[in-house]
Order: C-alpha cells, then sequence, then structure tokens
C-alpha cells in the first residue's frame, strides 16, 4: 500500500492539495454511506462488489489532509477483499500503512472505518432488495360496486435532451411514494434510460410471470415500483439502434405488460421531443394520461418546452404544469444562490400559455452526487429546501384532477 505515498498526494511538496486518485464518488457502487464525525468532517464511501469481492472503492471527505488520507486509505486498503472480511479491518491495521500519521488526527481513522462499516451494511440492503419482487402493501380501499381503481398516469416530458427530466420523474415519482402513495415508475426513454443508473439498479434482471413483466419493488423507497429498459440491455453501454416499429412494440409492452398492481400514479419518464416515442407513448396510453413538462431557464429550451405545450394540446393530454430545473446554482461552501443562467423562463411560459407553474429546482452539486451513487436526492437530503420544493410539486400534482378523470 501506498503510506507515506498517500499522504504526498494530498499535499505535493509545493503545498499544493492534490486529491488521491480514489477520491471522488464512484458511479454504479453497489454499496454507499456517509457519516457526519464530531469534528464536524463529513467522509463518505462508495463500493463496487463483484462475486462477493470488492472489485473497486472510493472515497471524499469534506476535512483536512489526515481525513482524506484515512478515508483515501481505507478504500484503498479494501480493494480486494472479500465483504465478509472487509468489516474486520482495524485501526491498527490502516495506522499501520499510513508513515507518521499524527496522533491527533487518529479520529479521522476512526471516522472513516465507521464509513466502510455503513457502506457495508448498505451493500447488505441492497442484495436483499435487488432480489425482492413483492412488499407488502396496505389493502386497497374496497370501492362501491361498478367503481374502479383510478390509476393517474404521468408523462414527465421535455422539449429537449439534458434538462434533467429523469431526474425529475425519479425525485417527484419518490416524493409521490413518501406521501402514502402507490406509485409506479417506469423509463421509456429507449435511447437513454437512466433510472437504473439514478437508483442503482444497473446490474438488476427483471423477470415474467403469467401476468407479465414483475416491477422491481424498492422497500426502502417507499414500495416505489420501477421499470426501465436499462433492465434488458446486457451492457448499459450499449446503444439501441432501433427503426420505428420495433421501438413503438417495446414502449407497448411497458406500458401495458408490466404487473404494476392496483397503483395509486405511475410515473412515465417519456423520451424527449415530440416526436414518434412521445406520441407512441400518448396513445399507448389511450388518452389516460397527463403531463407534467420539464425546461431550463434559458430560451432555447423554453422554445422547445412551447412546442410540447402545443404536442400535448394537439392530442387533448391534459398539462398539469410546468418544472423549471437549473433555475441558479447554490454554492456548496456559502449556500448562496447565483443565477448562473436567466431565471423565471418557465413561469413565463406557464403565464404564456396559462398552465400551472409547479415550481422551480435550483442547481446544486448534491443533485449530480446522488444520482452518480444511485440515490434519489429526496431520500438522500430529506429535510433540505430543495426536497421540499419538490415536496410541494407532488402536492400541487395531488390536488390537480384532470377533466379525463
Amino acid at each position: 500500500y501506498m503510506g507515506a505515498g498517500m499522504e504526498q498526494n494530498v499535499m505535493d511538496l509545493e503545498g499544493k492539495r492534490v486529491l488521491p486518485v480514489n477520491f471522488g464518488p464512484l458511479r454504479d457502487a453497489d454499496g454507499n454511506a456517509w457519516v457526519t464525525g464530531p469534528c464536524g468532517d463529513t467522509v463518505e464511501m462508495w463500493l463496487q462488489v463483484v462475486d462477493g469481492d470488492i472489485e473497486d472503492a472510493a472515497a471524499t471527505s469534506d476535512g483536512c489532509e489526515h481525513s482524506i488520507t484515512a478515508s483515501c486509505m481505507v478504500a484503498s486498503m479494501v480493494i480486494g477483499m472479500p465483504v465478509a472480511m472487509a468489516g474486520g479491518l482495524s485501526e491498527q491495521d490502516v495506522l499501520s500503512v499510513l508513515s507518521d500519521y499524527p496522533e491527533s488526527s487518529r479520529h479521522c481513522v476512526t471516522l472513516s472505518l465507521e464509513v466502510l462499516r455503513k457502506a457495508l451494511e448498505d451493500h447488505a440492503l441492497r442484495i436483499a432488495r435487488r432480489w425482492q419482487r413483492t412488499v407488502a402493501r396496505e389493502p386497497v380501499p374496497v370501492l362501491p360496486d361498478g367503481v374502479q381503481h383510478e390509476r393517474r398516469t404521468l408523462m414527465v416530458m421535455s422539449g429537449k435532451g439534458g434538462v434533467g427530466k429523469s431526474t425529475v420523474a425519479v425525485n417527484l415519482a419518490v416524493s409521490l411514494a413518501r406521501e402514502g402513495l402507490r406509485v409506479g415508475l417506469v423509463d421509456v426513454d429507449i435511447h437513454g434510460p437512466s433510472i437504473p443508473t439514478m437508483l442503482n439498479l444497473t446490474k438488476t434482471t427483471v423477470y415474467s410471470g403469467d401476468g407479465g413483466i414483475v416491477p422491481v419493488v424498492l422497500e426502502d423507497l417507499y414500495g416505489l415500483e420501477v421499470m426501465s429498459l436499462g433492465f434488458l440491455l446486457q451492457n448499459p453501454d450499449d446503444p439501441v439502434v432501433w427503426r420505428g416499429p420495433l421501438k413503438n412494440s417495446l414502449i407497448e409492452q411497458f406500458l401495458k405488460d408490466v404487473q404494476w398492481g392496483d397503483l395509486d400514479y405511475l410515473v412515465v419518464d417519456c423520451p424527449p421531443g415530440t416526436g414518434d416515442e412521445p406520441l407512441s407513448v400518448a396513445q399507448q396510453l389511450e388518452n389516460k394520461a397527463e403531463a407534467v413538462l420539464v425546461t431550463t431557464p434559458q430560451e432555447v429550451s423554453t422554445v422547445d418546452v412551447a412546442r410540447s405545450i402545443n404536442f400535448a394540446r394537439k392530442l387533448n393530454l391534459p398539462i398539469l404544469g410546468i418544472v423549471e430545473n437549473m433555475s441558479g446554482f447554490i454554492c456548496q461552501h456559502c449556500h448562496h444562490q447565483t443565477d448562473i443562467f436567466r431565471t423565471g423562463g418557465g413561469r413565463m411560459l406557464a403565464q404564456r400559455f396559462g398552465v400551472p407553474f409547479l415550481g422551480a429546482i435550483p442547481l446544486d452539486p448534491a443533485i449530480g452526487l446522488a444520482g452518480d451513487a444511485g440515490q434519489p436526492f429526496v431520500q438522500r437530503f430529506n429535510g433540505s429546501p430543495i426536497s421540499e420544493t419538490y415536496r410541494t410539486i407532488a402536492r400541487a400534482v395531488r390536488s390537480t384532477r384532470s377533466e379525463l378523470l
């Protein structure tokens, strides 16, 4: 192991801060945890596990160089270890490979080992949920004869890609689920299925039962049920090179042949634009869907969303409202909001077309970190201002009943 070399990675000969190679988030992690220690430092760790062995590990710390050194060293030491052995790593094991580590900073090693054990616990929970295909639910209320359970279907749409549509779809679905509702999330963005990454489900396999495809049920996300094209790809980097009829057939299968059960809401992460795929989604839902439109503040995005509004109206698709994403930037250090782009584009668009404005979500680096770690922002940072904005959006959606229902 690197020992003193790791320390030198943090602070080079010129006194500049140089981070270790395994400092930073690890995409597609199988275990993740973070802890804020008594000293105020927050350490986070990610683990990738293959066949019971830790194949890769990474860590971050917002503390001093000794905290960074300890956390990254712990992550380095467990690479190649069986999961069953990694939890036995001791403080003395770590200190033995850290040359001249100050006694006053030993608490950094203790904190790093605590985070490691929590990441291992998280991995165990994920293994348990990966094979979970059913979830105990409250019984569906008994309705009068002739009255059927209503399921509302929300098409989360955008006029162009790159506006954070999938991020909004995931966090809206989780926000609805934590209100005690039965929620499904289906990813029909054929050319860019990102839901598996955002929910750490890239290694998940789905199965077919007597009644169709069985969705993945995430008990730790309030029983959220999930289905994505990404579950069917052998390699997440494989492109989907299909012509229109094949794509439309897959969309039909995902919307009609999945055993969703008695959902209150089905959130559909639609392909961007106003072409064949979103048209197919709307047609397969047989005019029973409602639209939530996502835009960024810039004019280049709002112009495209204006097309989506007209697209929805031509299909008689009720529009529940507009969400303005990336509305200002929140600094991680001072928490001040800066308007990198102009703001208010979504609200002005809503006023122009006479549709509700559901809310504005600012840019926050933590949103990207949460997505890379496979955890919805509203779960990981529950109680934060952005999480509360999503809660407000979810409640606004609940209170809006379209004429079709």
